[in-house]
């Protein structure tokens, strides 16, 4: 494996910005405390030690339960091929336990024998209660049959069901007749013309009832079926509806010929009046008579065909039931029959689990690789290497056997620099190992939250697992895994800004400041700082291209009272809200870590301030949101101090912060929660750090970020 010659320009160009800027200057060659601002590229990276790992690895772990010895492990370094032996482990004891097992699967075999004997005697009382049951059951479809009809040729001389829907359908669609012609201009009263009101009992709109009676009788399998009652009483009602059509045809045309006379007064109004009402009365009964034969169709027979298939459904569910009490009264025996074949079951998969186990004590090597023995994790800090003689647990890991034909590397970032990691970026890797050679790479994954034990028993600073995958192969296995290397990720590069060395940064309290030669001597001059590296911080505001600064604290001056940023005024307290609400409690508030240890009595409210947002009861959730408006006016102070970048980061994690509450996603709204309080800390004063001014800012304080709030940091 080797480096890519393209990028090593680039990276002689890293080093270079990477070191002190100012060597060209005949004043700071001449004073080497002395440097001259001039305007240049700051390549903006993230440097931190890594480990290498393969791409892909194999783990190997123990399959044997509980505490084993190992009697035999190949030695770390080894290359194998798929199926070499890797690892034994001691089953002396598994062995003695197969043999016990053996005994116990014979036992349990003549157990669930004997248990099956017994239920087939049982069976046997089953019979009577049984057969009730099915004769029950057998009545129930004898009246279902009875009103749908009987299977076809089983009464001779009997109609069908498909006989009863042509006749029905005959009587809702009859042959079409002419329509009737109009009454002649007259006083008839107010009564809608004839033609009207006949249509009104037209039989062509009880169609549906011939698709009503032919749905029911598919559903049932009963078209083709002799006539039961239902056939018998639907003939019986239409019967009626053709007498009744037939005697309102003969009314109709008596009101008619009565119309045609008194148009020409050959009769009176009262006897023209006496048919109309004859009329009128027979279509009341044409229309009562369809009416029974709907009712009859939708509801009557509906009901009685429901009702007896119920009936019928109940009589089977009783066979049912009979059979389940019958099988209870044989309880016992069946409950013994299971218990047995769960033992016999159990003792067997006991002995094949034996078996198992006592062929996984040799372990051989499921894919070939170079072997690296697995820590024995001990306290979360990792331990010794396995080896012969150690016991190890069920699932350990044993032995890892890594593809080196690609690397990675494994990089824990710091919090205060994970932000500016993204997927995608480029990278550079020193190995350890091989000195004078650098890799190309690319950050591939960047964890969302960090590490589970990161600052165990160390501090509380947080680190995130992001791993840079190497552009080039690793054939003669050159690069192995667990080697140390150092990675240089590539974030940005500011173009044409004013870069200076950190120790060129002073601070008194919240104001950096520099030391500016002038024709008079030392000036301190008071400046707002951008983004940096390890090396040096970009002036934003301050100095100019140009000006000499001292990287020392100049001889025979005392370190100067600066003017400080006046801190934001709290909002007063909404009507009812209590003093421990203020907003200095509220998300990001400086402290607010701390609270708990901060609060005096009668502060045990914010308590809940102090929780993770999925740790929250709904109430305090409610409460939370409510307080969440104040955060602006922490904005805008960081922005009244000058930290504009800071204040701009703070408005947009507040932002996703609110948007996250409302979408309830608390796991998001707690990143972003967290990352609004790390930028407030960042911008507000060094808190112990007070007395003299013109402290230096720390290594490590990570102000010197993105929006580092004027406090410039100096990274590792």
């Amino acid at each position: 494996m080797t480096a890519a010659p393209s990028r090593l320009p680039l990276l002689a160009a890293v080093a270079a910005l990477a070191a002190c800027a100012g060597s060209s200057s005949p004043d700071t060659a001449q004073d080497p405390t002395l440097f001259r601002v001039k305007r240049d590229d700051l390549p903006i990276t993230v440097r931190e030690n890594a480990e290498l790992q393969a791409l892909r690895e194999t783990i190997v772990r123990s399959e044997v339960e509980g505490q084993a010895t190992i009697i035999y492990i190949i030695p770390e370094g080894s290359q194998v091929k798929q199926g070499d032996k890797l690892v034994e482990i001691d089953v002396s004891e598994l062995v003695e336990k197969r043999a016990n097992q053996a005994i116990s699967v014979a036992k349990a075999d003549a157990a669930l024998k004997q248990a099956t004997k017994e239920k087939e005697i049982l069976q046997k009382e089953l019979t009577t209660k049984h057969k009730t049951a099915e004769s029950n059951l057998e009545i129930a479809r004898m009246e279902v049959e009875k009103l749908l009809g009987r299977p076809k040729g089983s009464q001779s001389g009997a109609g069908s069901n498909s006989d009863m829907l042509l006749r029905l359908q005959a009587l809702v669609q009859p042959a079409a007749e002419p329509a009737p012609a109009a009454a002649p201009n007259g006083d008839h009263g107010s009564a809608p013309p004839r033609s009207s009101q006949v249509a009104q009992v037209d039989p062509r709109s009880f169609a549906r009832l011939v698709d009503k009676v032919r749905a029911v009788l598919e559903q049932e399998a009963a078209v083709d079926r002799d006539m039961g009652e239902m056939a018998n009483r639907i003939l019986q009602q239409a019967d009626q509806i053709r007498l009744s059509m037939a005697d309102l045809k003969v009314k109709e045309d008596t009101f008619g010929h009565s119309e045609r006379l008194a148009a020409k007064n050959f009769i009176t109004r009262n006897e023209l009046e006496k048919d109309k009402l004859a009329f009128e009365s027979q279509m009341s009964k044409v229309r009562l008579a369809w009416n029974d034969l709907d009712l009859l169709i939708n509801y009557t027979l509906g009901k009685e065909l429901l009702k007896l298939s119920r009936d019928r459904d109940n009589a089977a569910l009783e066979l049912e039931r009979v059979v389940a009490s019958n099988e209870a009264s044989v309880t016992k025996a069946d409950s013994d029959l299971a218990s047995r074949e769960a033992e016999f079951t159990l003792a067997k998969e006991r002995l094949e689990n034996l078996d198992r186990q006592i062929k996984s004590a040799v372990i051989t090597a499921p894919t070939p690789g170079t072997v690296v023995y697995a820590r024995i994790d001990r306290n979360r800090g990792g331990g010794e290497a396995v080896r012969e003689g150690v016991q190890v647990r069920e699932r350990q890991e044993l032995i890892i056997l890594p593809d080196t034909t690609k690397m990675r590397c494994l990089v824990k970032v710091q919090e205060a620099q994970v932000d500016k990691v993204a997927r995608g970026q480029p990278a550079f890797v020193v190995v350890e190992a091989f000195q004078g050679e650098t890799f190309t790479g690319r950050v591939t994954s960047v964890a969302p939250v960090a590490d589970s034990n990161s600052g165990w028993m160390t501090s509380d600073r947080k680190v995130y697992t992001t791993i840079v995958e190497l552009d080039s192969d690793n054939p003669d296995g050159r690069l192995r895994s667990r080697m140390a290397a150092n990675v240089t990720i590539m974030v940005d590069t500011i173009q044409g800004t004013l870069p200076v060395p950190l120790q060129a940064v002073f601070r008194d309290r919240s104001v950096n400041y520099v030391w500016k030669q002038t024709a008079g001597g030392p000036v301190p001059v008071p400046v707002q700082v951008g983004r940096q590296n390890t090396e040096r911080v970009e002036v934003l505001q301050g100095t100019a291209e140009g000006d000499l600064l001292h990287l020392t604290m100049p001889a025979g001056v005392q370190a100067p009272k600066l003017e400080q940023p006046v801190a934001p005024t709290p909002a007063p307290l909404r009507e009812g809200e209590r003093p421990a609400a203020a907003a200095g409690n509220g998300p990001g508030a400086p402290g607010a870590e701390d609270g708990q240890r901060r609060r005096g009595p009668g502060q045990g409210g914010m308590a809940a301030m102090n929780k993770k947002l999925a740790e929250m009861t709904p109430e305090e959730l409610e409460d939370y949101k409510g307080r969440l408006d104040r955060t602006q006016m922490l904005i805008d102070g960081v922005r009244d101090r000058g930290s504009e970048q800071v204040a701009k980061e703070m408005e947009e994690a507040y932002g996703s912060l609110k948007k996250a509450l409302e979408a309830n996603d608390l796991e998001t709204a707690q990143t972003h929660q967290d990352k609004l309080r790390a930028l407030l800390r960042s911008a507000m004063p060094n808190r112990g750090q007070g007395g003299e001014g013109g402290d230096r800012p720390r290594r490590g304080d990570g102000g010197g970020g993105p929006g580092g709030g004027g406090r410039p940091g100096r990274g590792n």
